[in-house]
């Protein structure tokens, strides 16, 4: 909706905090805020029946039968999937096909991304599992079993505990992805719990001009690899899970590897579609919200970016990343500093002549340029953002905001 109000409020701080955050916009400014289409969030009923009710695959219950060590792989904090919500319920269906809680393991699907500590172990899986369960961090460079199949020309080796469950679950969030079309399903396997080696493959491929499209599965290399090497791997079911605005589970598909995560992308492609203004902008704001717990996480605020036709934008527009980068620089394997492909930033070719912009209260400008080109302006009050757009434009603008702008796609 178009508003003269002079405040927006953008969802802030996924995992700590969850709160709004009030920016104040110049009255005579035309403020455009974008929403997704959204949902609303599932009822324990429905929750329950979504995992009782699986999609091309028997029930859980009969399927665990015989089996005595089960490993359920967990995405971590770069992902909104709240899933201390749906564990009860799934624990609930494993424990009526027989199987034992002490024979119960949790490993963090991390790929190369940053560590959970205890307490946000505590945030993702809830106290009670993190107190009672062996819940561990993958490591890339840890205990690994090699898989006896590869990626291009690079053998693949997997998390040891994760290989030795006779069942093994995947349960992990369903949004876009600037490669792998969506997130979630056998991407937690490849590269989510596999050897450092085969996770750069995956990022030297895209480095290299090889991508899928954000929010497309149709024709996507990665995904088909992703999949091939889960089910290699013996990988028994696929959790999806799609959260609407506020981080609540707004669907569930579980099932088949494939099969459920592509009607879980379904569901995401209509709960995320957002539809665009008839007028390009001047300026746009894009939130990495529910992604913005780090400097490294940062760009996927350019999601929605990446799915709209460039019209939507004038050929000059301030394009302004908003991140509450609540745990600073955070950590990535391969592109942060010192790490195995990073390079010297540099200026992004594909916005044209757009200036790319940051408001980022929690990142100091030395971490900043050590990730970003060093002519894009950085921010940590919003009064110093406010400042620079007012100079650049002392006769007024159109801004269009994505609250969402990490997970939404543009119809």
């Amino acid at each position: 909706m178009t508003s003269k109000e002079t405040k927006v409020r953008l969802p802030w701080a996924a995992w700590f905090g969850d709160r709004e955050l009030e920016l104040h916009m110049p009255e005579h400014w035309r403020v455009h805020v974008c929403n997704m289409r959204n949902a609303r969030a599932l009822s324990a009923d429905q929750m329950r029946a979504a995992l009782q009710n699986l999609i091309a695959a028997p029930p859980l219950r009969e399927m665990v039968n015989g089996c005595k060590s089960v490993v359920i792989a967990v995405d971590d904090l770069s992902r909104p999937t709240p899933t201390h919500v749906l564990l009860p319920h799934l624990l609930a269906e494993l424990f009526v096909g027989g199987i034992q809680s002490e024979n119960i393991s949790f490993v963090i699907s991390l790929g190369s991304h940053t560590a959970l500590t205890r307490d946000d172990l505590s945030k993702k899986l809830g106290e009670e599992i993190v107190a009672n369960y062996r819940v561990f961090n993958h490591n890339c460079h840890g205990e690994l079993v090699d898989l006896g199949t590869s990626v291009g020309k690079v053998p693949v080796r997997l998390n040891a505990e994760f290989m030795a469950a006779d069942f093994k679950i995947l349960l992990g969030s369903v949004v876009p992805h600037a490669f792998a079309g969506f997130s979630g399903g056998a991407k937690m396997v490849l590269p989510g719990l596999s050897n450092i080696e085969s996770i750069e493959w995956t990022h030297k491929a895209v480095m290299m001009g090889l991508r899928g499209k954000a929010g497309t599965l149709e024709g996507n290399r990665f995904r088909a690899e992703f999949e091939r090497v889960a089910r290699h791997a013996g990988v028994q079911l696929s959790i999806n899970v799609v959260v609407n605005g506020k981080r609540e589970i707004a669907g569930i598909f579980a099932g088949d590897i494939e099969a459920a995560h592509r009607a879980g992308a379904q569901f995401a492609s209509e709960v995320y579609a957002t539809p665009l203004p008839e007028e390009p902008f001047d300026v746009v704001i894009l939130n990495a919200y529910p992604k913005d717990d780090e400097l490294l996480q940062a760009e996927n605020a350019l999601m929605f970016h990446h799915t709209a036709p460039l019209s939507y934008l004038k050929d000059d527009a301030v394009m302004l990343m908003a991140s509450a980068c609540s745990l600073g620089m955070g950590h990535h394997g391969l592109f942060g500093p010192e790490q195995r492909l990073y390079r010297t930033p540099m200026k992004k070719g594909f916005l044209g002549n757009r200036l790319l912009a940051a408001f980022m209260p929690g990142v100091t400008a030395e971490e900043f340029y050590k990730i970003y080109w060093e002519g894009y302006p950085h921010f940590r009050a919003w009064e110093e953002a406010l400042a620079f757009l007012r100079e650049r434009y002392p006769n007024g603008a159109s801004v269009g905001v994505l609250p969402w702008g990490s997970i939404q796609i543009a119809m």
